[in-house]
């Protein structure tokens, strides 16, 4: 008989550690100091200080210290405002951090409650300034292949926060049937948020794009006066920001856009007369590698262009670039269909390719990725409180923590950024040991944590944080 059969496990067992009690402090999240430290020495925190309601217990010690732990505490991947409490009351390192006791969830959740329209509106208006900030401080301080472009890519869209709770203000049945709220964000290309508003669950995907977008592209004015006949960003969306108000937020502003075109836009009866204008797509030798590996044959794709007219602005002619791709059936051999897709355009076609101007539109399947970050990551799948105003003031202060931490990936591992999930297991949960020594506390830590917080440190101090001197609106 042999030995597998005898002993499934194959004489195998994990090595027995002994546990021995260690005098002093033990802390599991040794890194997250140093990350709400540079925060707070940036010039940032004096404009986010000013975007919250006053709070003067003795208990909180003022509204700038509860906000400072809440974002810590979402950058730690805490699910909910007890957590904070359970996670941060009893941690050494936090009290000696954040300067004394740790408050109780309720006062987080009382604090979430004190903010008015104005400090929302702020705290907004804070979020274009940080994204600005942040793409200004890469620019400076990566290396040239990483750099963030010298014109943005924004992509704005909406998504849903499924909620269970009957009470929560603001829910509402969508048009899935999901009990939920709703939310629009605004990213750019690095993955850094710019602006976001919290939405009743009823609420069309698209309603609050123009409003947010002329939010972010106002501190760009100065650019359109420098470089009047020059686009000073590029703007994507989904089907649900094809209408009137969005476009004409895009032409005011003077930015490229691509935009997929409305069902109620008639390009689709037009395909059969395109016959002889397709254009085969071009692979590229990265993208035929990438389908090798997958063992993939390259899809035949083309491409065509109609030009078309809004009913609103019967003078303005805008390119569309319909795309069409043979989708091969997965059961029957040689079987498939030609399925198509359409993008709204007023890129200059004597510059770019069809092509081109399409695959400039795909950039925008980042956007998934950075909504599933913060769905995921940062638990914005549910928001915690029953007030409106309260999950609204929680999800910015959400969008702010993933800012930080993004930051920090981008900083640190420019070629290919980390995700929250695994850069708090390398700059966050970090086993260390508080120890007073000579009236000063010291963390201690591992050789390798401490050269990867001193690249950190290294890389944010190299060149100084500074707020970029464009014009953020407060009206």
């Amino acid at each position: 008989m042999i030995q597998s059969e005898l002993d499934p496990k194959q004489g195998f067992s994990v090595k027995n550690v002994k546990l021995e009690i260690k005098k002093g402090n033990l802390v599991s999240n040794a890194g997250l100091g140093t990350i709400m430290e540079l925060f707070d020495q940036s010039p940032l925190s004096k404009e986010f200080a000013k975007c919250l309601p006053g709070r003067k217990s003795n208990n909180s010690q003022g509204s700038y210290r509860l906000a400072l732990i809440m974002l810590a505490s979402l950058i730690h991947g805490d699910d909910c405002l007890d957590d904070i409490e359970e996670e941060f009351a009893d941690n050494a390192s936090a009290m000696a951090f954040f300067k004394g006791t740790i408050p109780v969830a309720k006062t987080y959740g009382d604090f979430l409650r004190d903010f008015t329209d104005e400090n929302i509106h702020d705290l907004n208006q804070f979020l274009t300034m940080m994204g600005y900030t942040i793409r200004d401080h890469l620019s400076e301080s990566l290396p040239e292949k990483y750099k963030p472009k010298e014109k943005p890519y924004f992509a704005v869209d909406s998504t849903v926060h499924e909620q269970h709770g009957e009470k929560i203000e603001g829910c509402a049945y969508n048009y899935d049937g999901i009990w939920c709220l709703n939310s629009e964000v605004v990213f750019d290309e690095m993955g850094i948020a710019y602006a976001g508003i919290l939405e009743t669950g009823n609420t069309k995907p698209g309603t609050d794009g123009p409003k947010l977008l002329d939010q972010v592209l106002s501190p760009l004015q100065g650019e359109k006066l420098k470089s009047p006949n020059e686009k000073v960003a590029h703007v994507s969306g989904d089907s649900a920001y094809g209408f009137e108000a969005f476009i004409r937020t895009m032409q005011k502003h003077h930015v490229s856009f691509t935009i997929a075109a409305r069902r109620n836009i008639p390009w689709e009866p037009e395909v059969q007369n395109l016959e002889k204008s397709w254009v085969e797509h071009k692979y590229t030798v990265d993208e035929l590698l990438k389908l090798q590996k997958r063992k993939k044959e390259p899809n035949k794709k083309f491409y065509a262009r109609w030009h078309w007219s809004p009913g609103w602005a019967p003078n303005l002619v805008f390119p569309i670039i319909i795309k069409k791709e043979w989708k091969s059936d997965s059961v029957f051999e040689g079987a498939g269909h030609w399925h198509y897709h359409a993008v709204i355009t007023n890129e200059d076609l004597t510059k770019m390719s069809y092509q081109d101007v399409y695959s400039r539109y795909l950039m925008r399947a980042n956007m998934e990725n950075f909504i599933k970050e913060a769905k995921i990551n940062f638990d914005a799948y549910h928001l915690p409180c029953l007030s409106f105003k309260a999950n609204h003031a929680f999800l910015l202060l959400l969008l702010i923590a993933a800012n930080m931490l993004r930051w920090v990936s981008l900083i640190t591992k420019p070629d290919k950024p980390l995700y929250a999930k695994k850069l708090r297991r390398k700059f966050i949960f970090q086993a260390g040991q508080l120890v007073s020594h000579a009236r000063q506390l010291v963390l201690k830590v591992s050789k390798q944590f401490k050269e990867e917080i001193d690249r950190l440190r290294e890389g944010w101090q190299a060149h100084p944080v500074t707020i970029p001197a464009r014009t953020f609106s407060t009206s």
